[in-house]
């Protein structure tokens, strides 16, 4: 059951992008045959119905696109995600990029099994999240409802003469807070003692 409302889910996002940003959407990719998503995920060691279901609807952005659908960019391809995962990372190894701007910020799904798995975490440079990401969103489902209100409370908006997406930080804190109850970074804490706050 949950994992087919997370395909709605995902069917609502699909409609509300092509409403909001179809500027961004059309960076997409169509998704991969089955087989090919399946042998990505067992090479990634990732075993969850909703991933699946995500990269069934997209496979990402297109190569040498910027696809930035949501705060932090876009959705990676299974092909940039397995890269990504064999290039070196200060961080837990087995939080997996699956959204990233391409520069100093990213989403990551935690894959460790354990009371965590599951939720997303961001790393940043610039906000000093980068050996111990933060969690960010309660769950793949808690990250698709966010973006989905991001675009109707008008927290996101694309203006198709500006290259990048207008975020209204204050609004989409305010959704993200009120959506992602059990992440730390909607939670007061200080980003330099990770140690009150870090969990994977």
């Amino acid at each position: 059951m949950q994992t087919q409302t997370f395909k709605s889910l995902l069917e609502e996002l699909d409609g509300t992008l092509k409403n909001y940003n179809m500027q961004d959407y059309e960076k997409l990719q169509s998704p991969l045959p089955d087989k090919e998503i399946d042998e990505y995920l067992r090479e990634l060691k990732i075993n969850d119905e909703n991933l699946k279901a995500l990269f069934r609807w997209k496979n990402g952005e297109k190569e040498n696109s910027y696809c930035q659908m949501m705060e932090y960019g876009g959705l990676q391809s299974l092909k940039s995600i397995k890269e990504s995962q064999s290039s070196f990372k200060l961080y837990d190894p087995l939080l997996i990029e699956i959204i990233t701007d391409n520069g100093e910020e990213s989403i990551l799904f935690n894959n460790k099994p354990g009371t965590h798995y599951g939720k997303l975490y961001m790393y940043s440079v610039p906000q000093l999240y980068i050996e111990q990401p933060i969690s960010y969103f309660d769950s793949l489902e808690a990250m698709v409802k966010t973006i989905i209100e991001g675009y109707k409370e008008k927290a996101f908006k694309r203006k198709t003469q500006k290259k990048r997406l207008h975020i209204d930080y204050d609004k989409f804190a305010a959704i993200a807070k009120k959506i992602n109850k059990k992440s730390a970074y909607w939670k007061k804490h200080n980003p330099l003692k990770p140690e009150e706050w870090y969990e994977i």
